[in-house]
This record gives structure tokens, sequence and C-alpha cells, in this order.
């Protein structure tokens, strides 16, 4: 579901049936990544990427789920505060959920795992739309076009 467009690129956020928030939302509204002490800095540079910035390489930590996949982690100046999402290119971002993380590794973190496990099968079935021609990326906006509502069956 878009979020926001502006110079940078086109950000989505998905919002998976029977829920009315986005996981964009969710995460924003969360108490306890709000009590985080880079949150606010976080966010501020999400909508920085979005005016302007773009959705660069060295603003994540890339490859975070998988190598075959798009999932990526947002984070401030390293912090624990993770955003998951799945960065398509520059001009286009994706955003799950996320939390702090306080293990060593996602997979560790029950909240986390799931939160990059729902985008990996998210980016599998947006691939599969996107070879197909179900989906188009405007190569200058980011925007998508085309069947947006998925199903995991």
């Amino acid at each position: 579901m878009p979020v926001e467009q502006g110079d940078g690129g086109a950000l989505y956020s998905l919002r998976f049936d029977g829920e009315e928030k986005t996981e964009l939302d969710k995460f924003l509204a969360n108490k306890e990544i709000q009590s985080c002490k880079e949150y606010e800095s976080l966010v501020a540079r999400l909508y920085d990427m979005v005016d302007s910035l773009g959705f660069r390489d060295y603003f994540f930590k890339l490859k975070e789920g998988s190598i075959n996949d798009s999932v990526a982690a947002f984070h401030f100046n390293n912090g624990t505060l993770r955003l998951y999402c799945l960065r398509w290119s520059s001009i286009l971002l994706i955003v799950g959920s996320g939390g702090p993380k306080t293990t060593r590794t996602y997979q560790d973190d029950p909240l986390l795992q799931d939160a990059v496990g729902k985008l990996q099968m998210v980016d599998r079935l947006f691939d599969a739309r996107q070879k197909s021609r179900e989906i188009i990326i405007d190569p200058n906006t980011g925007i998508i076009t085309g069947n947006l509502v998925f199903t995991s069956d």
C-alpha cells in the first residue's frame, strides 16, 4: 500500500488481510519502539529519503534475509532499532516492521524473525508478478502499478 512519494522515491508498506493499519503504522505507533533513543532520528531519516535522499545502499544493511531476497535492515547510526524492508531500488522501498535488535541475529528474536519472514514471502510473490509483468515499477519514480494484493496460497 502506498505511503508517500517524493523526489527521493516511493515508500510503500505492507498491510495484511484483516488488519486496518500498515506494518509501518504499527511500527511507528509501538510504545517500545518509540522509547528507543534513535526512534526520532530513524523516522526523520526515512522521510528525508522519500523527500530527497533516495533509498541508497549505505542507509541499509543489505541482504539481511538471505542472499536470494531483497530484505534489508534500515537503522540509524548503527543503533539497535531495526526497520525491515524490501529495497527494490534507490527509488522504491517497501517497509514491513521491526523493533529493537537485542540479540546477535534477527533469527534469535521471534518478533524480528516474523517481520523478516513476512517480507521474504512478499518478496517472492512480488518478484514473480514483476517477472510476469502483472506489476510494473516506474523506473523514474518508483511508483508501482498493477495487482498489489497478495495471498500466501
